[in-house]
């Protein structure tokens, strides 16, 4: 791609050297990336127009968005779908039809997409929409205590900007795929009604998103072909690397992706919860108007591993526990002490609930895909995707009944124990639409992802391999030991030694007396980093959404405002900068 020139720089205008330091990164970051901006207000004018903007961390609220979108057709709509990050709020003005479709990240928090819209809606300044008719979709997830909040704040907010609500927001838990159908079936025939009539000539420009013949309903069966532990013996973790082939199915993936897998539920929590209902696995029962044994049940269609607040509700009811029904009113205290523990622990801790198969199972909810960032390039790897997986097994800490019981998270347990090389493994994929390499082979990329949190990067190294770009690659990762974490040691080496990886930095946290982790690391070359943000760099960060992508956003703040020379403020907006211009995207968890 050719280098845009700048128009201008720093130095040619009266400011002080803090914001010149801001504007020159600024006006760097946009100079490596081709941003032509649409028009939306014109666009808008273009057919009998709907606008659906998507907020969206993993993918599915957007896809959602674009199977709504293709439903319009049927109500003689021309529907656009936008990113949140991709419009401007003034824009939202010239919009009289408007749905809104969004997840809610973390604990309340909008998607990372949806941030920088969501701030400037908000402002006590933001311009007026009495001439819009809305309706809102939120996904979510009902084990979180904010559910579905980004989408309720959504529905608010237009509201009080004046926006008429032409149908009721609804929300959705994890199996959300027939509630967002029935919400698109019950809104464009009614919002088809409304706003101005008229139509224009020419047809709306927008480039159809091919829609792939896989989900959630109709998965791919992805077959294992390969299986290697990462992590050596000693080590306190282990990470598993997978190889899938995907044979002639024709599909395709970006570097970036998610793959979300479709497990079942670990042989050993079946039989444990069997056992605790005093039930056998092949007792039949009617689930969903058909006949279908517990043992399928329980393994293959319901979520029997982590407890859902309407379950510890109704333990609490059944068994008249004091101390859980006071706990239910204390959502944070409630959280710690549901977290780590699984249903079958709460069963044999509240005998007196009294449970049997028929009365649990209204209270658990289908089970749900497991996705994990997808660690190759098909331009690498023909036909085939890989997954960097950490498999989740503990014994709870604390002495209370079952301590010493060891808890197998779900998908990562059941791959790692029960999928052997040969069998199939139902899958699909999800965009993750700015968390991907630049479409410029010159920009320099900072990736930031300790533990598993390196699974994209590796994709991202072997994309740019093939496609031989010339940009900088700097990679920052970690683990606990050297020795026996250092997962894909012998790639990052050899990518080193070619050149391919610029500069790499490890952080080991317990290889010295004093803990060190990746943002240890880039505290300590703050002032190359720095540099490099100067150049156009992309800042991509991957793994734990708790605590490291949070270390990792306040070090990046630090450092802006001390090699920059900005204060706070400053390089707050300069991070907002570089969000804006997708510079800086985060794939957390």
């Amino acid at each position: 791609m050719k280098k845009l020139k700048l128009p201008f720089s720093g130095k040619d205008l009266p400011l002080s050297d803090g914001q010149r330091v801001w504007l020159d990164g600024l006006l760097s970051g946009f100079s490596q990336q081709a941003v032509i901006r649409k028009d939306f207000a014109e666009d808008m004018n273009i057919g009998l127009p709907l606008a659906i903007l998507y907020g969206s961390q993993t993918g599915n609220a957007e896809s959602v968005a674009y199977a709504c979108a293709e439903m319009a057709k049927n109500y003689g709509l021309t529907a656009q779908v936008i990113d949140m990050g991709d419009i401007e709020v003034d824009d939202l003005s010239a919009i009289e039809r408007l749905l809104i479709v969004t997840s809610t990240y973390g604990e309340g928090e909008m998607p990372d997409n949806a941030e920088s819209l969501w701030q400037a809606i908000s402002a006590d300044d933001a311009l007026k929409l009495p001439q819009t008719f809305f309706s809102v979709l939120a996904l979510g997830d009902t084990a979180y205590d904010e559910f579905c909040e980004a989408g309720k704040l959504w529905d608010e907010r237009l509201e009080q900007l004046g926006a008429k609500r032409i149908a009721e927001r609804v929300d959705c838990d994890v199996d959300f795929e027939d509630d967002a159908e029935a919400w698109s079936a019950n809104v464009l025939p009614i919002i088809s009604q409304k706003g101005s009539q008229k139509l224009a000539e020419a047809p709306q420009k927008q480039t159809a998103k091919v829609q792939s013949q896989y989900t959630r309903k109709n998965p791919l069966l992805a077959t294992l072909i390969t299986k290697k532990t990462l992590t050596s013996d000693q080590s306190g973790k282990e990470i598993v690397h997978y190889e899938f082939d995907l044979g002639d199915s024709g599909e395709t993936y970006q570097v970036g992706g998610m793959l979300n897998v479709l497990p079942r539920n670990h042989n050993q929590l079946v039989e444990e919860l069997l056992a605790v209902l005093k039930a056998d696995a092949g007792d039949s029962v009617t689930w969903r108007e058909r006949e279908i044994t517990l043992g399928e049940l329980f393994s293959d269609k319901l979520e029997i591993r982590n407890p859902s607040i309407e379950l510890v509700q109704a333990i609490a009811e059944r068994s008249d526990n004091t101390k859980l029904l006071v706990l239910l009113d204390q959502r944070e205290q409630l959280e710690d002490f549901i977290y780590g523990k699984d249903i079958v622990y709460l069963l044999n801790r509240y005998p007196a609930a009294a449970f049997d198969a028929e009365s649990l199972l209204p209270l658990l909810k289908p089970l749900s895909p497991r996705a994990y960032s997808i660690s190759s390039s098909l331009n690498k790897h023909d036909k085939q995707v890989h997954l960097t997986v950490g498999s989740v097994r503990y014994t709870l800490q604390n002495k209370t009944i079952l301590c010493d019981r060891q808890y197998l998270g779900v998908c990562s347990t059941w791959l790692a124990d029960s999928v052997a090389v040969g069998d199939e493994v139902p899958c699909y994929f999800s965009p993750n639409k700015h968390f991907t390499v630049p479409q410029d082979d010159n920009c320099p990329m900072i990736m930031v992802g300790p533990g598993t949190g390196i699974a994209p990067f590796r994709a991202f190294l072997e994309e740019r391999e093939v496609r031989g770009a010339s940009g900088d690659n700097w990679l920052f990762f970690g683990d606990r030991e050297e020795k026996n974490d250092f997962i894909y040691r012998e790639e990052l080496l050899s990518w080193q030694q070619s050149g391919l990886l610029t500069r790499l930095d490890l952080a080991f946290s317990r290889d010295q007396a004093e803990k060190i982790y990746v943002q240890t690391r880039m505290a300590e070359h703050g002032k190359a980093l720095f540099e490099w943000l100067q150049r156009g760099a992309y800042f991509y960060v991957c793994g734990d959404a708790s605590r490291m992508a949070k270390d990792v956003d306040k070090t990046l703040h630090q450092i802006i405002a001390e090699y920059g020379g900005l204060n706070d403020a400053g390089a707050k907006a300069y991070v907002e900068a570089m969000k804006k211009a997708k510079r800086y995207v985060r794939d957390v968890y």
